[in-house]
């Protein structure tokens, strides 16, 4: 039997068809939503070691392209062989790079931060002290005490006895050789792909022609090439802005006599790669420290954080990084407060690259509708 539907009335049961499955997955994944949770953390874990890596090939890849193509140009090797030696100056060079900034870091805070450790009793004593000069309540004194003896009482019982100090060393080891191995992981596939950079590339473009419209598949193209310019534009301009910003940090800090100099620059700079909040997010534990230490030492550090984000927000900020995102301040505030709430620290960091890609599409796209309905808004 031949069913002679016109071309409406196939459109029709086509759109009733897409809905009615969309309403089913959407109920299936509001009353599964713990299990998909758990379904995703399993696929995230096996392909977290492919992400690194492509992670590693992306930062790596403009020194590997220098080297082969300006240090190596004129030694006459075949290009395969270029490209392995370039490729072994480059990891050498960046792994040199990482080992020496941590032999320079790691043991300036580590004694940093045992000597934090060792003198907090004696400085939570006269933090106690001057809140007692400051106020003379003795139920402010009692309410501190009641609340360091509390705090303390607590931690003392994560690390003390032997259930609660082998469970948290058992989790942060495992946690730590899991780290360890998905990093030598992403090093070995950030390696294959930067040799064959080509090839990989040749059979992505293969698959997306086969299996989109030309005219899709030159999109696709066009939001990968904008993304890896954000991408790229953003993690190195706002790499280098963080480590200038710890630099002045750290040079300012001793200037000022401030204690624990390298912990807190080490903080501030780190802290310093999210956008618009960083400074502030980084700032809040080292004043509470300096508070405790000092209360003048806090006040100072405070406003001295308040001159190096301006500073850092509209002169060297700027100059670095060049307005390539794009995006006003109240998209970028939007941008992190919704990436933080949704993926914590890394959402705060990546949110700002993948809106501002959302963000150029839609005012080209809008731009594009506009012209074609010939309407003018400037």
């Amino acid at each position: 039997m031949k069913w002679n539907w016109n071309e409406h009335t196939r459109d029709s049961i086509v759109a009733y068809t897409t809905s009615g499955i969309i309403i089913v997955l959407a109920w299936s994944l509001v009353h599964n939503f713990s299990l998909v949770g758990k379904a995703l953390k399993l696929i995230w874990d096996a392909i977290l070691p492919f992400v690194i890596g492509y992670c590693l090939a992306f930062i790596i890849r403009p020194l590997r392209t220098r080297v082969q193509e300006k240090w190596l140009a004129n030694t006459g090797w075949k290009p395969r062989t270029r490209r392995k030696v370039a490729v072994t100056i480059s990891f050498t060079i960046f792994c040199l790079v990482i080992v020496s900034f941590f032999l320079v870091l790691i043991p300036q805070l580590t004694q940093s931060t045992r000597t934090l450790i060792d003198s907090m009793d004696t400085y939570m004593s006269s933090f106690s002290k001057f809140l007692d000069q400051m106020y003379s309540d003795p139920q402010v004194s009692s309410v501190v005490n009641n609340l360091y003896t509390g705090i303390r009482g607590t931690v003392t019982g994560w690390f003390t006895g032997a259930s609660g100090f082998l469970s948290t060393l058992l989790n942060y080891s495992l946690s730590f050789v899991k780290g360890v191995f998905n990093f030598f992981i992403g090093l070995i596939v950030a390696v294959y792909l930067l040799l064959d950079q080509e090839q990989f590339e040749r059979q992505f473009r293969m698959v997306n022609y086969a299996v989109f419209r030309k005219d899709h598949a030159d999109h696709i193209y066009e939001v990968l090439d904008l993304a890896s310019k954000m991408f790229s534009g953003f993690i190195f301009g706002k790499a280098l802005d963080s480590l200038i910003i710890g630099i002045l940090c750290y040079i300012c800090c001793v200037i000022m006599g401030m204690p624990y100099s390298p912990l807190i620059a080490f903080v501030v700079g780190i802290t310093n790669m999210i956008p618009f909040f960083g400074p502030f997010i980084g700032a809040i534990p080292c004043a509470f420290i300096l508070l405790i230490i000092s209360p003048v030492k806090a006040v100072e550090f405070g406003f001295f954080i308040l001159i190096l984000q301006q500073i850092d927000g509209n002169i060297i900020g700027p100059k670095i990084l060049g307005g390539s995102l794009g995006l006003p301040a109240l998209w970028v505030m939007f941008a992190i407060i919704v990436g933080g709430a949704m993926f914590g620290i890394l959402g705060m960091f990546f949110a700002v690259p993948v809106f501002s890609v959302i963000y150029v599409l839609c005012r080209e796209k809008t731009k594009e509708v506009l012209a074609r309905k010939r309407i003018r808004t400037e």
